[in-house]
């Protein structure tokens, strides 16, 4: 039975959309939403607002990948999109990445760091080339290009657990994307992936948040105060993360902002083509 079937009380969509955006946390789609007229959509059983006049659906999945992969399969059962756009923040895994890069998925990849086990997705196309839109990520102004996104079980230590890695063209780590692909693959929907940098290769993500992925630790507060109280030196991590994470989502928005017309071009024409 897919999560899918097991339902978790969403409601039946009433209104397809041509294009479903998804991240998974809030910063990673905030700043967008704020320059856009969103509305909120109430009747998909998670957080979503619809944009262009509800051409676009924008929601938010959670994190791990068992709540991806929930929220993946049951909207794009429920709306119907043509195109699925997966964004968020990645951590880059060589020195070529900087803070605020943006990197369009080329290949996905699933990685499971228990078990050093590393295999291929599938790899539904783009609307356009990927150079299309790198090409109009630089002219707004952004370092974009594409890349290797490999989904973790887990938030990874990089030093210990990166290497079988390190190989691949501009790897990114993620929690979220090589499971949105396999769902538009599944669903026969085109696809764009699209994460902004937030720690560089060199750089490793607080401890309290290395268990965080499909064991669903807690990555509150709670958790937070917990990990700071055993070294205050610590606190200069969380400050640098937090204003990484400001800067990705500011690299998002303005890459949505930029790639927008191409996109609503792109749902226009799959609209007119056949199912």
């Amino acid at each position: 039975m897919s999560l899918t079937d097991m339902g978790r009380g969403a409601e039946s969509p009433t209104r397809a959309c041509r294009i479903l955006l998804m991240a998974a946390l809030p910063q990673e789609v905030r700043p967008f939403l704020r320059q856009m007229p969103a509305r909120p959509r109430r009747d998909l059983g998670l957080p979503a607002w619809e944009v262009a006049n509800g051409a676009v659906v924008a929601a938010l999945s959670g994190m791990g990948q068992a709540a991806v992969r929930w929220a993946g399969e049951t909207l794009v059962a429920g709306l119907r999109p043509r195109l699925l756009v997966s964004i968020g923040f990645g951590g880059a895994l060589t020195p070529e990445l900087s803070p605020g890069d943006l990197v369009l998925g080329e290949t996905f990849r699933h990685y499971n760091p228990d078990t050093g086990e590393l295999t291929a997705g599938p790899t539904p196309a783009p609307p356009e080339p990927l150079p299309v839109y790198c090409r109009a990520l630089e002219a707004a102004g952004f370092t974009a290009a594409p890349g290797s996104v490999v989904t973790t079980t887990r938030i990874i230590h990089k030093g210990r657990e990166g290497l079988p890695l390190a190989g691949l063209p501009r790897p990114v780590l993620d929690l979220e994307t090589s499971i949105l692909a396999e769902v538009a693959a599944a669903f026969d929907c085109l696809f764009l992936s699209l994460r902004a940098i937030t720690d560089t290769g060199e750089e490793e993500i607080p401890g309290f948040l290395q268990a965080v992925g499909d064991r669903q630790a807690s990555a509150g507060v709670g958790a937070a105060l917990r990990w700071l109280a055993g070294d205050f030196r610590r606190a200069r991590d969380l400050v640098r993360l937090w204003g990484r994470s400001r800067l990705a989502g500011r690299a998002l928005a303005g890459a949505l902002t930029a790639l927008w017309p191409l996109l609503l071009a792109a749902g226009r024409d799959l609209e007119n083509q056949p199912g």
